[in-house]
């Protein structure tokens, strides 16, 4: 009887220190120190990359946000970046691979269903694909 109830404090208290700690990374960290704690010794941030699939990826200190690209598109680099800790403002041109590529209006209402809440996009057409603007503010 003894053995059971020391393995059970046990696993309280495992999963007690577990939350205390998920709490501090997720809910304090990026109070208090402008950053969550895994990422408290990236340096560059915010950055942005493109991912498999034409999504245009943001890391900042505490958060993340996520676009895709039109369809059938490829992003021309660099990637214009700038903003903080939970903020990013910035620029790509989208290029169209053949004739097949889609108006800037029908861009829009194509992620408007896929926009992450807090971002927003500003789409102009330029020769051969479109130029994209985007923000982001996450206020976690």
């Amino acid at each position: 009887m003894k053995q059971t109830f020391v393995v059970l404090c046990g696993v309280v208290c495992a999963v007690c220190l577990w939350t205390i700690i998920w709490f501090a990374n997720v809910v304090l960290a990026p109070l208090f120190l402008d950053s969550r704690i895994e990422r408290l010794h990236e340096t560059g941030l915010p950055k942005a990359l493109v991912e498999k699939g034409g999504i245009i990826y943001c890391r900042m200190k505490a958060d993340d946000f996520r676009f895709p690209l039109p369809p059938g598109s490829h992003a021309v680099i660099p990637i214009r970046i700038t903003g903080g800790f939970d903020t990013v403002d910035g620029a790509v041109e989208a290029r169209f691979e053949g004739s097949n590529g889609i108006t800037a209006g029908e861009y829009r209402s194509w992620l408007a269903n896929r926009l992450q809440a807090g971002g927003s996009v500003v789409v102009k057409p330029v020769p051969g694909g479109l130029a994209i603007k985007f923000h982001y503010f996450g206020d976690r």
